[in-house]
């Protein structure tokens, strides 16, 4: 598989490419990078734009920004907040108002002026700080995006590679909060004693702490997918303390990991080993309506 698709990551088409790549124990945020990439690539266009207005009238480009930033009459809402230098998170988190927004973007601009002399850098400044607080919203929501979409078709492609069937009650996905477990659970696979849970965390190295808390609420032998952790990380000693299968995907084999798992708890899954080949054969010949 190639790097960078040639069609919308974000289409079940691409959801799919990109879950036979992880079970395949690939980066699949590389496979995603380059959509991630040119949004802010296209959203800089249109800031750069708005920063070339009236180009000899720095008092009419100041103004028309403001008008902007009061009325909100902008194609993508969140320029308001960028021509600010928030984020809307950063906003909600500091108490900023809209009808605030005016007076904010005064005193940015008062900054920008108080640090640079001429009308050109200050408008270099300003087309830098927007261009930040967009890349770190762009780059939030689609981590949030990816993740949403990957967590379930990730469940699924797993069980189903190892012969089992959703349909036939084989295991259940997305199963809400109860009187048992207080949160959802991406997967619960049934076994002759009941059910065993599985929770699918696209959590990278920067973040180990999330696995660790993820560990803490799951029951003995439930099972947590995770992208890849530092090998220092505690996680992996408090999960066996537990009796949890903590499971890598990155550069390893997880579908097999999770089929030896489950036969040792006598589910019926696939006898014979799965090879690394035939989880990708498997991933990509499933329905695209599975990972919609």
């Amino acid at each position: 598989m190639t790097d960078r698709p040639s069609w919308d990551p974000f289409t079940p088409r691409g959801t799919r490419e990109a879950t036979a790549r992880i079970l395949t124990g690939g980066n699949y945020r590389l496979f995603y990078e380059g959509a991630t990439r040119r949004t802010p690539i296209e959203t800089y266009g249109n800031l750069a734009k708005l920063a070339r207005k009236h180009p000899k009238d720095d008092e009419a480009w100041r103004k028309r920004v403001r008008d902007l930033v009061s009325t909100g009459d902008l194609e993508d809402r969140r320029m308001r907040q960028w021509l600010i230098g928030l984020t809307k998170k950063t906003a909600q988190n500091l108490g900023v108002a809209a009808g605030e927004y005016p007076k904010v973007f005064d005193e940015v601009m008062a900054d920008i002026e108080a640090a640079v002399s001429s009308n050109a850098e200050r408008r270099e400044m300003a087309l830098l700080l927007w261009c930040g607080t967009a890349t770190l919203t762009i780059r939030g929501s689609h981590k949030s995006r990816i993740g949403k979409s990957l967590e379930r078709s990730i469940a699924r492609a797993v069980l189903t590679g190892i012969d089992l069937n959703e349909g036939g009650g084989d295991f259940r996905l997305n199963v809400g909060a109860d009187a048992e477990v207080d949160r959802e659970t991406d997967a619960e696979i049934r076994t002759a004693r009941g059910f065993v849970r599985m929770e699918v965390g696209l959590i990278g190295e920067g973040n180990p702490e999330v696995i660790g808390d993820k560990v803490g609420r799951m029951d003995r032998n439930g099972i947590i997918l995770m992208d890849k952790i530092p090998a220092r990380s505690t996680a992996y000693r408090t999960a066996e303390h537990r009796g949890v299968r903590l499971i890598q995907l990155r550069n390893n084999h997880p579908v097999e990991e999770v089929r030896q798992h489950l036969a040792g708890l006598g589910v019926p899954v696939r006898q014979k080993p799965i090879t690394i080949k035939q989880v990708e054969k498997r991933v990509l010949k499933m329905p695209l309506s599975a990972f919609a």
